[in-house]
């Protein structure tokens, strides 16, 4: 039998002290696919090779060619940021109702996913018009089937207790969604996880055009680094966040997906995502979103041709590949662990994008 390639790979998990904690099987692929394109190819073959988040793949990967072109200058069009608000949210969404009962411990209540049967953010949704009109619904809709009571009022009380509303909220709500948290909040807020977050301010600050130096002389498998560590993203990295939840435990980190939703379903969630691009060389582009797992970053560098620009080098920075590095935040959290459960819980809470096992000290594996 031939050998097959894995175009995907996985994370494994090897909680506890003195060995690597985490290693990756995902392959480097973005720049053996990409070179010797015409830069116009990049969006639909990115989009498509990174399904899971495909809209924003494809959408940063066309910022980062028209910066490389030298069309950075007119921001991006609206349309496109309330695209990006319809999938992040429609991500988070099916992140809670389908991903947590499958995979943290002990909760395979199908609940959660029965309600979206009737969820207004339907995968379908592609016209505009269609996608406003199922914003504008969703908030009764979380209102009725996960929270109890309004969105906003949810957001609010959380803003005036950030570490205690949601327990308080949990304890007393009778929804399946607050039943798993309520279930969940004891052995995760026992997790600690150190918190080193990638800035997108301190980035647009002057930051992307040192990691764009870095993109261009690093090999493609070597992560750069940021500001001497590798740092960890996710919704409680969001640069318009005015105050973000704390991230020091799998608990918050969870909690902060469910916040992100709400961030988006309620009125100004139009101007919760960033994005943006800008040409920190001749003829390279480097462009940014934030998507559901934290900030995605892509960069291109076009070459010279007689038939036209073609990809000389191109490289992507998903959050998995920085929450899920070997010497990352989730690594050293692994370090403390000694039960599979917690692995568990603290690799939902980082979220990769690929299948995860977790492989105990002992050598039992389970997947």
């Amino acid at each position: 039998m031939s050998p097959t390639f894995d175009l995907v790979g996985q994370v494994q998990l090897r909680p506890g002290p003195g060995h690597p904690t985490l290693t990756s099987t995902r392959p480097a692929l973005v720049g053996r696919l990409t070179q010797g394109r015409r830069p116009e190819e990049l969006p639909l073959l990115l989009g498509s090779l990174f399904t899971l988040c495909g809209h924003a793949h494809q959408l940063a990967a066309q910022m980062a060619v028209d910066a490389a072109l030298g069309r950075a200058t007119a921001p991006p069009a609206p349309a496109a940021a309330a695209a990006l608000r319809v999938a992040t949210a429609r991500d988070q969404l099916v992140r809670i109702a389908h991903d947590w009962p499958r995979l943290l411990p002990g909760a395979p209540d199908e609940a959660l996913a029965q309600s979206l049967v009737h969820c207004p953010l339907g995968p379908a949704l592609r016209d505009p018009v269609a996608q406003q009109s199922a914003l504008a619904a969703l908030p009764a809709w979380l209102e009725k089937h996960w929270l109890g009571l309004p969105a906003a009022e949810w957001l609010a009380r959380q803003e005036q207790a950030p570490v205690e509303w949601a327990t308080h909220w949990a304890r007393g709500s009778t929804t399946a969604l607050a039943r798993l948290l309520r279930a969940q909040h004891g052995p995760a807020a026992r997790l600690a996880t150190p918190s080193r977050p990638l800035s997108l301010s301190s980035l647009e600050a002057g930051g992307f055009q040192e990691l764009a130096q870095q993109l261009e002389q690093l090999p493609a498998h070597v992560l750069p680094q940021w500001q001497g560590a590798v740092p960890d993203t996710g919704p409680w990295t969001r640069r318009r966040d005015a105050s973000p939840l704390p991230a020091h435990n799998a608990w918050m980190r969870l909690l902060s997906r469910l916040t992100d939703l709400l961030q988006l379903a309620v009125p100004g969630g139009e101007d919760w995502l960033s994005l943006g691009r800008l040409q920190p060389a001749p003829s390279q582009g480097i462009a940014w979103v934030e998507m559901a797992r934290g900030l995605l970053i892509h960069w291109v560098q076009l070459s010279d041709d007689p038939a036209g620009p073609r990809v000389a080098a191109c490289r992507v920075l998903a959050p998995t590949d920085w929450n899920f590095h070997p010497h990352g935040v989730l690594a050293h959290a692994l370090a403390g662990v000694t039960h599979e459960d917690d692995a568990r819980r603290l690799a939902v809470a980082f979220d990769p994008c690929v299948a995860f096992s977790v492989e105990m000290p002992q050598g039992e594996t389970h997947a």
